[in-house]
């Protein structure tokens, strides 16, 4: 040894004690880091789910709108329910125009639901029979 007193090499290195203790602090670091990317995963997955509820929300609306049966678009939308209900009948006595409200919910196992309430216009049949616009 070069000057070395045996005390002073045993002392130069780490002990087992000290690198236990820094890959256990490691290992929590990086565990706290994984359960963020976990949560930010399943946060980004909730917010394409309800982008996908909107837009299929506002597909709906409109094809309500558009004086689409009810019926058929529950067919096209399997996964959502559709409750049409009257709302302030008659609207308009000389063509038979009603509102109607529209709840659209789509279940979703282990988030909150999406709901949607709506208020539009449906044709009469009085304007329709006459030869007039839906």
């Amino acid at each position: 040894m070069t000057g070395m007193t045996e005390r002073q090499v045993r002392q130069s290195g780490y002990a087992l004690t000290e690198v236990l203790v820094a890959g256990a602090i490691a290992s929590a670091v990086i565990m706290a880091g994984m359960g963020g990317l976990g949560l930010s995963a399943r946060g980004s997955n909730r917010a394409d789910m309800a982008r996908q509820d909107v837009l299929e929300a506002r597909n709906i609306t409109a094809r309500l709108r558009a004086g689409i049966d009810p019926a058929q678009i529950a067919e096209a939308y399997p996964d959502w329910q559709i409750d049409i209900s009257p709302h302030d009948r008659p609207v308009d006595p000389l063509t038979g125009a009603t509102l109607s409200q529209a709840r659209l919910l789509r279940p979703h196992a282990g988030s909150a639901d999406f709901t949607l309430f709506l208020v539009f216009l449906e044709a009469g049949p009085i304007g329709q029979e006459e030869g007039g616009q839906p």
